[in-house]
């Protein structure tokens, strides 16, 4: 493996030797991918990988800046939720920032998304799906979630954090009620470190599809769960029920009742049955 130290002590390395690295404890190190470079910083246990990254952009640490960790103890979830996150999966958050109107943010979530499940396929031959407003499934049982955490200032995004957690080698008793995991699909564990390096790099070749709004939302349609399906959706403002139809570029899902079409800000879905 050819490696090239810097003067702060990182290492530059081909995309093709990450899957190679073993990390015995907390050190960073740098991805190659077309030329580009991602900075990892690897922890063995952190109490969330977006906390740290978030802490880092702050102080302004380079875009493509990547927080990586074996374990969380309070990993995030959506708003008043906690993500269950032992040794086993890839629990990691990436430190973005695009020049989108603020207005557009939301779509971060469907290019975060689409790259995952691009990347899922790829390692694994796993077909998955997506499902609104944060969650890649199978089968309709939660396999991995995306986690966007934004600073604005005036009309400016300054950075995006993007957090995902992915149930890779994680066993029957490892998972909450409603999940699966890489291992329950193939039968057999893989290497996080080529997870982590095959999500990355469809990340960072995706990256330029946000300059096509359409294209963005239009892929993650294509491959919704719930499609056309009839749904439930639980809101802060009661229950909403009838066919998921389409979603905005703005995040919201549209859904046609029985009084006609309504669209939906956030909220718990969940099919119809």
């Amino acid at each position: 493996m050819q490696t090239t130290s810097t003067p702060d002590g990182c290492h530059f390395h081909k995309l093709s030797d990450l899957s190679a690295r073993i990390t015995p404890k907390t050190e960073a190190s740098t991805l190659i991918i077309r030329g580009f470079l991602l900075k990892i910083i690897r922890y063995k246990r952190v109490s969330s990988t977006s906390t740290n990254a978030k802490a880092l952009a702050q102080k302004g640490a380079a875009e493509w800046t990547v927080v990586v960790s074996e374990a969380q103890t309070q990993g995030k979830g959506r708003p008043g939720r906690t993500w269950n996150s032992p040794k086993g999966g890839l629990w990691f958050s990436l430190i973005i920032r695009p020049k989108i109107p603020i207005d557009r943010i939301p779509l971060l979530q469907f290019w975060a998304a689409n790259a995952l499940r691009k990347g899922i396929e790829k390692v694994y031959g796993v077909q998955s799906e997506v499902k609104w407003p944060n969650d890649i499934v199978v089968d309709w049982k939660k396999l991995a979630g995306i986690l966007i955490e934004t600073k604005i200032s005036g009309q400016e995004l300054v950075y995006a954090i993007v957090g995902i957690g992915f149930n890779v080698n994680l066993t029957t008793e490892q998972l909450p009620t409603g999940a699966t995991s890489i291992f329950l699909a193939r039968k057999k564990r893989f290497s996080l470190e080529k997870t982590l390096s095959s999500i990355l790099t469809v990340l960072e070749w995706d990256y330029e599809t946000l300059g096509d709004e359409s294209a963005v939302v239009g892929d993650w349609w294509k491959h919704c769960a719930h499609r056309e399906k009839s749904v439930i959706i639980e809101t802060s403002n009661g229950r909403v029920h009838g066919k998921s139809v389409g979603v905005n570029l703005d995040g919201s899902i549209i859904v046609q009742t029985d009084q006609g079409s309504v669209t939906v800000p956030d909220g718990s879905l969940r099919l119809d049955t």
